[in-house]
């Protein structure tokens, strides 16, 4: 090889280092949810997450499809949507989408499932605003939707969000009872487990959390709970959304794993979040709330 040749190489080889130094610096960026300041002036004009049955069972099995959707009042910096949608209190699937320079984001797929089910599905919406460099705000609402799939040999396929009827209400208590008692059972052995004294914690579900839209956490002011639900979101995506951590450090889906419970000390100094990985696993993740917001 000559000299001209090996230094052509040598370019084009820099030239593909620094393309692929920018693509994972890119993608590393992000793979992130971060919590800036709310700016009050900015607020999300529609934020919804619908689940809806399609189809007639085949093989005994049906369709549900997943809608998640939101639009800022202005093109944000940044924009992003994670969601989460959970069958008789087990994850059963994700959904991410991220967008540049725009205010709205939609997402959307489609589910086959058998049995009757039970469906909870929580979103998280967030925006990152940048007037400048040093002055980065962010806006963020949740949104939720839940939906009773009835798959018998005894009945035909239906859903609902409001038993009706007698039969809806009777399913409704069956599906209600047992993701609550296997719940119960799950989130106490994780109690037990890590040996966490209960009485001075307040307990929250993770498919509770968007009652606190629009409203404080228990008896903190709007603006401390705000940045005590973003920091949640933003560990739960880091922790849980983009895989759990192990005890031998490997890293798994999160698919199969329970929903979450939400442990707020009431101090209000740190949360803990206990989830049950799909193989049984416990797992507590610790996070302190800052006393200076």
């Amino acid at each position: 090889m000559n000299r001209r040749s090996f230094f052509i190489i040598l370019a084009l080889f820099s030239i593909f280092t620094a393309i692929l130094f920018v693509f994972v610096q890119h993608d590393s960026t992000q793979e992130s949810i971060i919590y800036f300041p709310i700016d009050p002036d900015v607020t999300f004009t529609h934020t919804d997450s619908t689940l809806t049955l399609l189809d007639k069972p085949k093989n005994n099995k049906y369709i549900i499809e997943w809608d998640v959707t939101s639009i800022l009042d202005r093109e944000a910096y940044l924009r992003q949507d994670i969601s989460l949608l959970y069958a008789n209190g087990r994850l059963l699937d994700t959904l991410s989408e991220w967008e540049d320079y725009s205010e709205k984001i939609a997402q959307y797929k489609k589910i086959q499932a058998d049995e009757s089910r039970y469906f909870v599905t929580i979103s998280y919406h967030h925006a990152e605003l940048h007037n400048d460099d040093l002055n980065i705000k962010s806006s963020q609402q949740m949104s939720f939707d839940e939906l009773y799939v009835i798959n018998s040999l005894f009945a035909p396929l239906q859903s609902f969000r409001i038993a009706e009827n007698k039969e809806q209400k009777e399913w409704k208590y069956v599906l209600d009872h047992a993701v609550k008692q296997q719940l119960q059972y799950s989130w106490k052995r994780l109690v037990d487990h890590f040996q966490l004294p209960l009485k001075k914690y307040i307990q929250i579900p993770l498919s509770d959390i968007v009652l606190y839209n629009d409203k404080p956490l228990i008896n903190n002011n709007a603006e401390k709970s705000q940045q005590i639900l973003g920091n949640l979101w933003e560990g739960l995506y880091k922790n849980y959304f983009l895989g759990i951590k192990k005890k031998d450090g490997t890293i798994i889906e999160p698919v199969g794993s329970t929903i979450p419970l939400i442990l707020l000390s009431k101090d209000y100094t740190h949360l803990i979040i206990l989830i049950e990985t799909r193989d049984g696993e416990a797992i507590k993740l610790i996070q302190q709330i800052p006393s200076n917001s």
